[in-house]
């Protein structure tokens, strides 16, 4: 009897213990450190567009003053970056690097290159990025991102 009430003692105390961190809303900050938007909160205008690995090779009509964000993932702390170049009618307006983990505690856990380019010029424009070691020559393997845009009169 004495064993019973012991272990049924026990056992609530554990679903206590449980429960506890199970509710309410938690910290909300609690390194008091300035969060990090991830690549996915970044508000996109209407009428520009979102690329990423799965639209490489691809083509898509743009109007002229609209933008594409291009979100690739990367891992510089192996060294390996995406350089991007475009042709003249594309103005890179913004290169930003989300870690996955903002914390910093993850050391080499990577995360997304975020580049904005503008529309300046009509006609066909190209987006091409290589991911490689800025130290090392190409050695024809390396991963490669490109894109068309067909940019119309506003």
């Amino acid at each position: 009897m004495k064993h019973t009430i012991l272990v049924m003692l026990g056992i609530t105390c554990i679903i206590a213990v449980a429960f506890s961190g199970c509710t309410g809303t938690g910290p909300v900050n609690p390194t008091n450190k300035t969060p990090t938007p991830s690549p996915q909160e970044t508000a996109i205008q209407v009428g520009n567009i979102v690329v990423n690995e799965q639209q490489n090779g691809g083509t898509t009509s743009l109007n002229l003053g609209k933008t594409v964000t291009i979100r690739l993932k990367e891992n510089p702390s192996t060294g390996y970056t995406w350089n991007l170049t475009t042709t003249p009618g594309l103005q890179v307006t913004g290169d930003t690097y989300y870690p996955s983990d903002s914390s910093g505690s993850l050391v080499g856990s990577g995360g997304t290159r975020v580049w904005t380019i503008t529309t300046i010029t009509s006609g066909e424009q190209k987006i091409q990025a290589i991911y490689k070691r800025s130290w090392e020559p190409l050695a024809g393997n390396e991963s490669t991102f490109s894109m068309t845009l067909l940019v119309s009169p506003a």
